[in-house]
């Protein structure tokens, strides 16, 4: 049986299919992550459509016996023009679209919601690219259901104290108490301050627009965006295809 199907999505990579065709792996928020084959997307009309990191409208046709997709049309809503031309918001762009495919299950809608509003917020060039990173891999661990209340020490459940600096627990994934962790005491970039903390405490009940309005300063924003990188590579299991090179953090942090 096959079908016409039109949904919500964003471009989360796509690769060489054939000589002439792409093989596109989208985001929606109704179909989770699945590939789908644009057929002559190489040069054709559908090869604006498909850039990395756009959100837009698809138009599908579904083999229901075969169990594969093939991408017909597609309606960008929000396109990447100024991500393309800036290297630290392609960077990001790359970084997050990377981890959504490493995300395998959960909660597809709210990933959607989450990753469509950074990446609006990046195109806009009205924040921040390291913010706008800091946040979404926060509430990507949220998402992934590992996310701390910072309030307390998941393990040993002693509160922290106010000026009191986390240690990290990698086999748990999460931030604990000095004496829960499990990193070398002199490994700063899984340690995490108190005005972090406080940060992270703050922005955690706001939206996406209002939590990058929260400034931090230029040292600061660097030593959470490496934190964030670090807390989300320990998660995944593995360093993420982006940071390989070093030019995110050159760029970024």
């Amino acid at each position: 049986m096959e079908r016409n199907l039109t949904s919500d999505a964003i471009v989360l990579t796509h690769r060489r299919w054939g000589d002439l065709h792409r093989l596109v792996t989208l985001l929606s928020p109704d179909l989770g992550i699945f590939e789908a084959v644009a057929y002559g997307a190489r040069k054709g009309k559908l090869a604006g459509g498909i850039e990395i990191g756009t959100l837009g409208t698809v138009y599908l046709y579904h083999n229901r016996t075969r169990g594969d997709y093939t991408l017909v049309d597609v309606d960008p809503e929000h396109t990447v023009e100024r991500i393309r031309d800036d290297l630290p918001r392609l960077y990001t762009a790359q970084t997050m679209t990377e981890m959504a495919l490493r995300m395998h299950g959960g909660d597809f809608e709210q990933l959607y919601r989450e990753l469509g509003s950074a990446l609006i917020l990046l195109e806009s060039g009205e924040a921040d690219p390291r913010l706008i990173l800091i946040q979404y891999i926060w509430r990507f661990i949220s998402i992934m259901g590992l996310e701390s209340e910072l309030a307390s020490c998941p393990i040993c459940s002693n509160e922290y104290g106010e000026q009191e600096i986390l240690s990290f627990n990698t086999g748990l994934h999460t931030p604990c108490c000095a004496r829960c962790g499990d990193v070398d005491s002199t490994s700063y970039e899984l340690a995490l301050g108190p005005g972090a903390r406080r940060y992270l405490t703050l922005t955690r009940t706001l939206d996406v627009q209002e939590a990058v309005s929260v400034q931090l300063s230029e040292t600061a924003a660097i030593r959470l965006g490496r934190y964030m990188i670090r807390y989300v590579t320990n998660i995944l299991g593995g360093p993420l295809k982006t940071l390989s090179g070093g030019v995110l953090m050159e760029v970024l942090m």
